[in-house]
């Protein structure tokens, strides 16, 4: 009985150091298996994560639409998998690309996100990987755009840039984010969500809100491009790197 104890200690504590222990892969973190956050999850962490204990990193929340909405489950088409459909930073790391940020996706059961909730993601991200809070970013697709816009609108000293695509910021208080970096894009066929969702919050940061944006907001319209605006822009086939854009920026004021 001793050694079965003992064999069982050593599988508890193996499992609990591979849980954690995935520089470099993209794993998944299904709902109920992580303490301190209530939704199923996919964790990356840069490759040189375990280097140094003391260094921390920049972080990247990305959040699908509705197609990538689920139940937070492992293995299955109906959770965590679904965020691995769309051209995105997900399946890209998968697929073999490195980043040098902590990105984090959450799902939820659809892509309406609020902004209470979304915050308990942010900061539970804070609390558990290495982050520096002045180096945080938000990046969503569709529905996960149009939170992107809310949440940036409700948290601006949270965020050091944002790139919201293919969503809608018309609607929300976007002068709030006149220092919030913001780069967004949009397909002018888009059927889905119109591209004025684009266009109209970019013009208004630009040319109405007091003060200014500061830096100026930056739109990509894509000619006859329909809803799928992502994926051209998270490979960087269009010629785009919003990875360095984002990390270009910091924000030393960002609450702790």
């Amino acid at each position: 009985m001793a050694i079965v104890n003992r064999v069982l200690l050593i599988l508890v504590v193996c499992a609990a150091q591979l849980a954690w222990a995935a520089p470099g892969q993209i794993v998944a973190r299904p709902i109920g298996t992580v303490s301190g956050i209530n939704y199923g999850f996919w964790e990356y962490l840069p490759q040189d994560y375990d280097d140094d204990p003391e260094a921390t990193f920049p972080l990247v929340i990305f959040l699908g639409g509705l197609g990538e909405a689920g139940d937070g489950s492992a293995g299955t088409t109906t959770g965590l998998e679904k965020l691995m459909s769309p051209t995105a930073p997900p399946k890209l790391i998968r697929n073999g690309r490195h980043f040098p940020f902590v990105l984090i996706s959450p799902q939820r059961f659809n892509a309406w996100w609020s902004n209470a909730e979304l915050d308990a993601v942010l900061e539970f991200a804070k609390s558990h990987y290495r982050v520096a809070p002045s180096r945080v970013y938000l990046t969503g697709i569709s529905a996960g755009a149009i939170v992107t816009w809310t949440y940036a609108a409700a948290h601006p000293q949270k965020l050091a840039a944002i790139v919201p695509i293919a969503g809608n910021g018309n609607g929300v208080n976007v002068c709030a984010l006149w220092d919030v970096p913001v780069w967004a894009f949009h397909g002018t066929s888009d059927g889905t969500v119109s591209y004025w969702g684009s266009v109209d919050p970019v013009n208004k940061l630009n040319t109405i809100c007091t003060p200014r944006a500061s830096p100026p907001a930056q739109l990509t319209l894509y000619s006859g491009v329909g809803h799928d605006s992502w994926g051209r822009t998270y490979s960087g086939s269009a010629g785009h790197d919003i990875y360095t854009w984002m990390l270009g920026y910091s924000r030393p004021q960002a609450a702790e």
